[in-house]
């Protein structure tokens, strides 16, 4: 299996992943509550937003696509998952990670226009109150405690090919680079999600409560030899953020 750059041309393959692994999710069915109604309302805004992720400052796509002699091989290559990590901080190792162009802030601008005619005129399956808030509730402490780090921004995996280990790679693969800078790994769990990144060595950290019977968790992991700079370890795969960074030298 191959794991390269997310380009523009395999966003037509990606939003399919991202509508069928999520449409089932519990906090995404309360998001948009009127998606089996007007499917295709919500796959164009899927769409707006995975191109929005392509062109954001810092944030970097990466697919999973099958080779000869993978089990997934059907005579030619496929995409089987895909992850976009975002690469915040203003430290040295970051501004390679951050670097922009004229046509991405163009592509940026007119993004958020495209995005916000979606919103306020044409998407019908989501519901406006319940994303309110879902924004006011989410307000994680971790963003501003944290100066430099890497975040997990979305996974998915095609729901064929899951419960292969896709995703464990996906991730290990960020963790990699992560780890080459000695910088953490943050991320959002899904209810589906937090079982994976647990055993991937993530701590939960955060957890926020958006409605009843609905959570907002965040996650965090370590890179091997940097145990202890940015995190209390406590009990049951929970941890504390130290009060300052104090990244290692």
């Amino acid at each position: 299996m191959l794991i390269r750059p997310l380009i523009r041309a395999d966003l037509s393959s990606v939003a399919p992943i991202v509508h069928d692994t999520f449409s089932g999710d519990e906090l995404f069915t309360w998001l948009y509550p009127h998606q089996e109604k007007y499917p295709n309302d919500l796959r164009r805004f899927q769409l707006i937003r995975l191109r929005s992720r392509l062109v954001q400052l810092g944030s970097h796509g990466f697919v999973a696509e099958s080779e000869p002699g993978d089990a997934e091989w059907n005579g030619a290559p496929e995409i089987l998952g895909f992850a976009f990590y975002i690469r915040e901080g203003s430290d040295e190792k970051a501004a390679r990670w951050r670097q922009d162009s004229i046509a991405k802030r163009l592509d940026r601008y007119l993004l958020s226009w495209e995005q916000w005619y979606e919103e306020k005129a044409l998407d019908r399956a989501s519901d406006p109150a319940r994303a309110k808030i879902m924004r006011e509730a989410t307000q994680y402490k971790f963003t501003s405690q944290l100066e430099s780090y890497w975040y997990l921004g979305l996974l998915g995996v095609s729901p064929k090919h899951q419960r292969r280990g896709i995703g464990a790679k996906l991730v290990a693969y960020g963790q990699r680079i992560a780890e080459e800078e000695k910088m953490p790994v943050t991320l959002e769990a899904s209810v589906m999600g937090r079982g994976l990144y647990a055993k991937l060595g993530f701590k939960e950290i955060e957890r926020l409560a958006i409605v009843e019977g609905l959570e907002g968790v965040a996650m965090l992991w370590e890179p091997e030899g940097a145990e202890g700079t940015w995190l209390v370890r406590g009990e049951d795969g929970k941890a504390e953020l130290k009060k300052k960074e104090t990244g290692p030298s």
